[in-house]
């Protein structure tokens, strides 16, 4: 019998708040009976922790496990490295490697920019070959045989480093600064020690990358456990990776120098298929007038003369040989990038899950040089692409602050059977207002000069009675009706404005509100929604969150196919639901989630768009008990002074 089986919270570190047991139960059974766990737990529940207890409950003993943590972004893993700290005063023998990419650990990484077109991985490998990266060589040593291997001091600082700590990107990058080493050799081979890896999607979910992984690592998928993070970015994370895109100046590159590429690969057939997809962007681009994209047939960039043994041999080879996972995935050059897109369109010319356009990013004109065009082929079945890696390991514990509604996620993912558990906020009732206006709409046909004023009208409002004791946070749908908006004066309530732009830099923001209570003009998903901390000592800095209109994804042709993918696979109907209502509340609920990050949080959220109130339940089911939908200015002024006065009582 396993110890979760006995006792899941053997190896918490913590008295267990709200909902925490929870948690660490359905992670341990997850992992002990080797299955798929969905966890849907609010922030503040301290879903990692319970995750990774969990993991240990079931797994400590075995010798031989391996947990792979997956997050989005690199920020992310930081949670996980200050947690398995806590967790090695409990399990010494704990060891776990963050690991980072070759080129963002470089320390000669600007010398190898002058090296041109070659790309970065290549360079790379150029100067290891001639023995010119003194970092790499520092690390290794030929043996009889002439092939490289770890130096013996090399051996004795990873095991240092696997024994004083959780090897992070900082401390590798210090101690090989210190010895004259690779950093990323230091991680590499850290990881192939560790019971913990942290590394980014991509790890798991590129087959190419994933596979040169575990190679590496001298494991299979179905040896090794998953943990990942933020799982409402999965599925849009594998549609994203498995797009393929060839722009009209990688073809003209192409066309130009097609005898080199045809010396370089060996295969006759290379430059016919350069020219019949000039030729497709060609011919569609003269049909195209005004639009900006055009839905293409498959066939239309599958060209049937290509030789699939050709391809396959092209696809697996030309990789620096650097042994690290990157380079599984490379697309540098034009040549890369049209290796993969032939090799993306065959999967497609099998398959009725793909889509084909033709965009066009400049406007058109009778000078080609002049205009840029990219031909694009998107997965649309996101639960093909996670299903077989979900399901192939040995266990997968998916988690999120945003995982609702879960069935939508676990049909999404392909595992609609998982063990699944939605834990609501541990943060005391009374303490959020959700304001929701019932009149204001901002579909596109209302979107008038009058709509804006009032919008205006409102966040003044919002912004004037509340006190200025934190910072606010105002999100739009897009740049262009931020601009609309902030075009009619706006008080900001003793709050400094500050107006996100799409080259703001997130040192300046966070400056900012560290002097002071700010009121901070974004974008949904974009960098001061997302991309700044906003906390201090556990503490939110926020207590205003202001959600302007919902932001709908575009009615691109791929919206449209993606919704009609999954009106066929869930039924009809579902597709508007699954492709466009559920992520676009996600957005939002992502928002609403930093107004509370700690049990004494409190604060107001308000929602102008009378559409949120159909929605609600893709919040979830506490918010409702939260909700005061509203009329007008006078009424929102009401509302947030009774929940103040309230507050203080």
């Amino acid at each position: 019998m396993s110890i979760a089986k006995t006792d899941p919270m053997v190896y918490f570190p913590y008295s267990p708040r709200l909902h925490q047991e929870r948690a660490v139960s359905l992670a341990a059974e997850a992992f002990s009976n080797n299955t798929v766990g969905l966890l849907q737990a609010d922030c503040g529940i301290g879903k990692t922790i319970a995750v990774l207890s969990g993991y240990l409950a079931s797994r400590a003993v075995d010798p031989d496990t391996h947990l792979f943590a997956l997050t989005r972004t690199h920020s992310q893993s930081k949670v996980f490295e200050t947690e398995l700290e806590v967790l090695r005063s409990i399990v010494p023998n704990l060891a776990a490697t963050t690991m980072v990419s070759r080129v963002h650990v470089c320390p000669i990484r600007n010398e190898m920019e002058s090296l041109g077109h070659t790309g970065f991985m290549r360079a790379c490998a150029g100067m290891i070959k001639t023995g010119q990266c003194i970092h790499y060589w520092n690390f290794y040593k030929r043996n009889t045989d002439g092939k490289p291997v770890v130096h013996e001091d090399a051996h004795r600082t990873i095991e240092d480093l696997l024994d004083t700590g959780v090897v992070t990107r900082e401390r590798a990058e210090e101690r090989a600064d210190l010895e004259g080493y690779c950093p990323y050799e230091i991680m590499r081979w850290c990881a192939r020690r560790s019971m913990v890896i942290i590394g980014p999607y991509s790890y798991m979910f590129k087959s190419r990358i994933r596979e040169a992984l575990l190679a590496s690592l001298g494991i299979s998928l179905t040896d090794i456990d998953l943990l990942i993070d933020e799982a409402h970015n999965l599925s849009g994370h594998v549609l994203d990776a498995e797009t393929s895109s060839l722009s009209s100046d990688d073809l003209r590159w192409l066309r130009e120098n097609s005898q080199v590429v045809m010396r370089e690969t060996g295969i006759s057939w290379i430059r016919e298929a350069i020219d019949f997809l000039w030729e497709t962007m060609m011919l569609h681009l003269d049909t195209m007038h005004n639009k900006t994209e055009r839905s293409l047939d498959k066939w239309d960039v599958a060209p049937r003369f290509v030789k699939e043994e050709d391809l396959d041999l092209l696809h697996s080879a030309g990789r620096p040989g650097l042994g690290d996972p990157e380079n599984a995935s490379l697309a540098e050059t034009p040549l890369d990038r049209l290796i993969e897109f032939l090799y993306t369109a065959l999967k497609a010319a099998r398959s009725d899950g793909w889509h084909v356009t033709l965009h066009l990013n400049r406007p058109w004109s009778d000078d080609t040089s002049k205009s840029t065009s990219t031909l694009m082929i998107q997965p649309l079945n996101s639960a093909g692409l996670t299903a077989p890696i979900l399901r192939g390991a040995k266990s997968a514990v998916l988690m999120s602050g945003t995982l609702r509604p879960i069935d939508y996620y676990a049909r999404l993912l392909g595992v609609p059977s998982a063990l699944s558990d939605d834990l609501t906020s541990p943060y005391p009732r009374g303490t959020r207002l959700v304001l929701v206006d019932k009149r204001l709409n901002t579909r596109y046909k209302e979107r008038t000069p009058d709509l804006w004023r009032e919008i205006a009208a409102r966040i003044s409002a919002a912004l004037t009675t509340m006190p200025a004791n934190k910072s606010a946070l105002i999100a739009f749908p897009s740049y262009k009706m931020m601009s609309e908006v902030l075009s009619y004066s706006i008080d900001t309530g003793f709050r400094e404005a500050l107006v996100e732009t799409r080259d703001a830099l997130l040192e300046t923001v966070s400056e900012a509100i560290s002097n002071g209570p700010c009121a901070m003009f974004c974008v949904y998903g974009g960098k001061f929604s997302e991309g700044i901390d906003l906390v201090s000592a556990g503490s939110s800095l926020i207590d205003l969150i202001i959600g302007v209109g919902i932001p709908f994804s575009p009615p691109t042709s791929y919206q449209t196919a993606l919704q009609n993918w999954y009106d066929s696979k869930f039924g009809h109907g579902t597709g508007y639901y699954y492709a466009s209502v559920v992520p676009s509340i996600r957005q939002v609920a992502q928002l609403v989630g930093r107004l509370r990050r700690s049990p004494t949080d409190s604060g107001v959220v308000l929602l102008l768009d009378n559409r949120f109130l159909q929605h609600l339940l893709v919040f979830g089911d506490e918010i409702v008990s939260d909700v005061w939908p509203f009329n007008d200015t006078d009424e929102l002024r009401q509302a947030i002074t009774q929940f103040n006065k309230m507050r203080r009582e």
